[in-house]
């Protein structure tokens, strides 16, 4: 494949990210994305631009953390954990938090599936039955080694594989709709509206080189 990195370094920077992340995601991108990658062409690449670096935090954040404060886990799960007192228990303990907020739910049916496969990838991947779906879809091995969605290369390679398999062509150029096929609701729609128009000018640029 032709290295085009410089040219993704450039396009990375535009939508704004850092420098440094940049320099170290510019060679992925480059070597995972092509001409064929996407089904409806280049014209998708703003769409899935805006959405993972939305999602990933700009390319910092491949790993669900799930580090919350008492107060926060009521905001975030008020089901769950409808007063602080009940929160309590799990606040500053991911471990604990994801086993019980995704205990048997998501295809996790074995003690330590919810943080074992807690969300990671640019898009975040979460649950043993979507781990395995990933799985199914390109080969990585990370159903037995999870820990693998964490990296860079297999980050970008699973949020291809599940945008081109989840995503219909349709609604592209819509961001709402975008963001609703990706995580059901408009949560940070502005961000990812601002960031797709980003991707589109930056990615505009560089095919007028």
């Amino acid at each position: 494949m032709r290295r085009i990195a410089p040219e993704w370094n450039d396009v990375l920077l535009q939508c704004g990210v850092k420098p440094r992340t940049a320099a170290i995601w510019s060679e992925i991108f480059a070597a995972v994305i092509g001409k064929d990658t996407f089904s409806a062409g280049d014209s998708e690449m703003d769409d899935f631009l805006g959405q993972v670096l939305h999602e990933s935090t700009m390319l910092e954040q491949l790993e669900e953390s799930l580090n919350y404060s008492p107060e926060r886990l009521t905001q975030v799960w008020p089901n769950r954990f409808p007063t602080v007192e009940a929160a309590q228990p799990y606040a500053h303990n991911p471990e604990a938090l994801a086993n019980n907020v995704y205990r048997n739910r998501l295809g996790n049916n074995e003690r330590g599936d919810g943080h074992r496969y807690r969300g990671r990838g640019l898009i975040q991947v979460t649950g043993k039955s979507n781990y395995a779906a990933v799985a199914r879809l390109t080969g990585i091995d990370c159903l037995n080694k999870p820990e693998l969605l964490a990296q860079p290369l297999q980050a970008l390679q699973s949020a291809v594989a599940w945008w081109e398999n989840k995503i219909p062509d349709e609604v592209m150029g819509n961001v709402s709709k975008v963001t609703r096929a990706v995580n059901g609701g408009q949560i940070g729609l502005a961000h990812r509206t601002q960031l797709t128009q980003l991707a589109g000018d930056a990615l505009a640029q560089k095919g007028d080189s």
